[in-house]
């Protein structure tokens, strides 16, 4: 399953009251092709990035939060898998796009993370308290499981399999770094949920 392709199909399922947490690397870059937007926030490094959507879903309990991540991030702070288990925020959705490398180091062949082997990352968040998880391997599956945790108010983590082929597409790329996308996305909380955040830097 082509991680690109499934990214557009899961964009085209989402509104503008999901808020989106990212992880790095190539992973951003398709998922900014696939749904640009302000409700992105990039985060630039690898193991942050469940910790950081449960505490935006923890803030924000009336906004849908979905976290879009990769096996070698999780594995990284499977730490996070605990919290969620235990927090269990009830709208927020962890994917974890698991393509079993790290494939944003560009090294070739890919180095191998720990799921190529016996590694099962939902069975490790369902024995953290994860009350529902799933791993999918088709477009079709992918369609059925996130369907139902987008509708559902309820505490999800999905693993997709995906594979190692790029984009069939070329990819636009990207107009502002991370750090300018932190700001956005700040800016962006601020206005539409009326909440003052971080107040602008002092001129001096």
């Amino acid at each position: 399953m082509n991680r690109f392709e499934c990214m557009k199909r899961l964009a085209a399922k989402l509104d503008e009251n999901v808020l989106n947490v990212v992880t790095l690397g190539k992973i951003v870059d398709e998922w900014d092709n696939a749904y640009p937007s302000v409700r992105n926030l990039h985060m630039g490094a690898l193991g942050v990035t469940l910790g950081t959507a449960i505490g935006l879903a923890l803030a924000l309990p009336h906004r849908k939060v979905l976290c879009i991540d990769s096996d070698g991030s999780i594995l990284l702070d499977p730490g996070a898998m605990m919290v969620m288990g235990n927090r269990r925020p009830n709208n927020l959705i962890e994917i974890v796009w698991d393509n079993e490398s790290y494939d944003s180091l560009y090294t070739n062949p890919p180095l191998p993370t720990q799921t190529r082997w016996n590694v099962d990352l939902a069975a490790m968040a369902a024995g953290a308290g994860v009350p529902n998880t799933a791993t999918v391997r088709t477009y079709e599956e992918f369609d059925n499981v996130f369907d139902v945790a987008l509708a559902s108010n309820e505490t999800w983590f999905i693993v997709v399999k995906d594979d190692l082929t790029p984009p069939a597409q070329p990819l636009k790329r990207r107009v502002q770094d991370g750090i300018e996308g932190k700001y956005q996305f700040l800016r962006y909380i601020e206005q539409s949920e009326g909440k003052k955040i971080k107040p602008p830097c002092a001129v001096l």
